[in-house]
């Protein structure tokens, strides 16, 4: 298990400053936060040549760099499949889910990481029906990733408060077993999980159970904390999340994939110059707990 961290704690449009200041940090795995080049290649309508030119620029930052890239955050949608983000319609979302797996190939990215959402907006229609809308949608990319030969990992998320009514808004594989449910209903090897410790605390959910639940399916991680509340995005240790019960977890599973961060809100409120003296101090934390779990 290595350490990573996503890229979106610096000027992500500054590749080769990001890089430089990740490795220097400690972390030489970083996660290519995809979803932050987002709007600006849907607004200035970047051609799939100038987004794969653009690629091959990164890899040679990444490659100049020393450093390896192993997992990317990909495009996000927004809370459902029929109300997303920048203007985009399922079949729009479609092709950028495409193009970010040809950018993922190029950068030698094993595991992009997707969100499986519900299909109406504000609504959970049914277990059923939401696995199956699901399904079927990341199905369709299965052969983009056979000929690439990369893999999506779906994220649990959680469920949320209507922000006007009040009432819980249930979220597609916000538990265990409906992501598992999702990933075995696909049934190929090239998907399978991200677990998102502070959407598992979020949901109040036991971490170690949750992990253990995942098994082999979990290919990617997204560490953070919180405090049970809000999705803060923190450094482990500054809320309320077990991690204890989490790295056991790890550990009994055999997980082999990166033990990723996303703890940008610990990070980017800093002034810069502080920002590389908190990713070190994370670098540590990281350290200590992976040497906890013996996966030193």
């Amino acid at each position: 298990m290595f350490k990573a961290n996503s890229t979106n704690v610096f000027d992500i449009l500054k590749e080769e400053d990001t890089f430089r200041r990740s490795k220097a940090a400690g972390f030489s795995r970083p996660d290519f936060n995809y979803s932050e080049y987002q709007t600006t290649i849907l607004t200035e309508r970047w051609t799939e040549k100038q987004e794969e030119a653009w690629a091959h620029r990164v890899r040679e930052l990444a490659d100049a760099t020393g450093i390896r890239l192993t997992q990317m955050h990909g495009p996000v949608h927004g809370r459902s499949f029929s109300e997303m983000w920048c203007n985009l319609d399922i079949d729009s979302f479609f092709a950028l889910v495409k193009r970010s797996l040809r950018t993922a190939s190029i950068l030698g990215i094993p595991w992009v990481v997707l969100h499986p959402t519900n299909r109406v907006a504000g609504q959970y229609e049914s277990r059923e029906e939401e696995i199956r809308f699901n399904s079927e949608f990341f199905k369709r990319l299965i052969p983009t990733l056979e000929r690439l030969e990369v893999g999506i990992a779906l994220e649990n998320l959680y469920d949320r408060l209507h922000h006007q009514m009040g009432s819980l808004l249930r979220s597609v594989g916000a538990v265990p077993e409906e992501l598992c449910e999702l990933i075995d209903r696909i049934g190929h090897p090239l998907v399978g999980a991200c677990w998102d410790t502070g959407h598992g605390h979020l949901q109040g959910l036991q971490q170690g159970r949750s992990i253990r639940m995942l098994g082999h399916r979990l290919k990617a991680t997204h560490i953070q904390d919180n405090d049970g509340r809000k999705d803060q995005h923190l450094m482990p240790y500054l809320g309320t999340i077990d991690w204890s019960d989490t790295m056991a977890a790890l550990l009994e599973i055999g997980y082999q994939g990166d033990f990723t961060y996303e703890i940008h809100h610990s990070i980017k409120v800093l002034p810069d110059p502080l920002k590389d003296i908190a990713l070190r101090s994370a670098a540590e934390i990281a350290d200590y707990l992976i040497e906890s779990a013996g996966q030193s």
